[in-house]
């Protein structure tokens, strides 16, 4: 059967959906975010139609910058995968993205999904850097640290909201520092990476997400249930102290866990471990355009 390509339209939403909502054990994130993609005019949703015209796959592109592209959300129904559609989609996906001035494409799979890997590797993407997401319940099921009776205990130490004065110490503390080399200079918010400039800094700062501590700093973004750490600077010695302060900082804001997006450095990784975390990893990989 042959299939079409096309922009999508708010009338899939019903269809893509259907064969999206036991993508993962939890469900999906796609039927929330559609609406949101098909509004962002620096975002591309394609779908793969059939010949009814109903959509059995998608993709999505949002332009992070002005020249660095992130592909997502790449879906294709049950009984039409092994046919090419997810490869199509990517193609177009990445040639409206260099026509638009993109010089590279990035994306993210965990490191078990050695299907969607080998597909990304025939597409021509090569792996860029190496990341972990880390994730704890907090409040009743803060950290309890070693030796303590089983009760817990908040840290000497607590972070306090930076102001955007601190972004220049923070971002030359970070570009010279063990943990930007590792990130290729990337950092990843809401799942998706892109260069870190002094800004993204500048902009948290403004508007309460930029945290320091004599351990170091972060940027920690609010939601609803959870706190989202997507960037961090600090050091071997000083990474458990910061981690466990931002974890405090979780359950000082009321919500429910507390999720880290870092580069995959053992000591960084063993201090959110310690810190109680559940850790996934994954691998960011790129795709030049230029």
């Amino acid at each position: 059967m042959d299939h079409t390509i096309r922009p999508a339209v708010q009338g899939d939403l019903e269809s893509i959906t259907a064969f999206t909502r036991d993508t993962f054990s939890w469900g999906d994130y796609v039927p929330e975010r559609f609406e949101e993609w098909l509004a962002d005019d620096a975002t591309q949703v394609l779908v793969a139609a059939n010949a009814d015209d109903h959509p059995v796959a998608l993709a999505v592109c949002t332009l992070l910058s002005p020249i660095e592209a992130w592909l997502q959300a790449a879906r294709v129904e049950p009984a039409s995968r092994r046919r090419g559609l997810a490869s199509r989609l990517n193609q177009d996906l990445t040639t409206w993205a260099k026509s638009r001035g993109a010089r590279v494409a990035r994306l993210a799979i965990e490191d078990w999904n050695e299907g969607a890997i080998s597909q990304t590797a025939a597409l021509g993407y090569r792996p860029t850097c190496h990341w972990v997401y880390a994730k704890r319940a907090v409040g009743a099921a803060s950290p309890v640290p070693e030796g303590n009776g089983g009760q817990r205990v908040a840290t000497a130490e607590k972070v306090m909201q930076a102001p955007s004065g601190e972004s220049g110490p923070a971002y030359l503390s970070w570009t010279s520092g063990p943990l930007a080399a590792p990130a290729r200079n990337l950092f990843g918010r809401d799942w998706r990476w892109r260069r870190l400039e002094i800004d993204d800094l500048e902009h948290a700062g403004r508007n309460g997400m930029l945290f320091e501590a004599r351990a170091g700093w972060a940027m920690a973004i609010p939601r609803a249930d959870e706190l989202q750490v997507a960037w961090m600077e600090t050091s071997e010695e000083d990474a458990y102290a910061l981690t466990r302060s931002l974890v405090d900082l979780a359950v000082d804001l009321g919500v429910d866990s507390i999720e880290f997006m870092i580069p995959k450095v053992d000591w960084l990784v063993g201090a959110v471990r310690r810190a109680g975390c559940d850790i996934e990893p994954l691998t960011v990989y790129s795709l030049p355009l230029a």
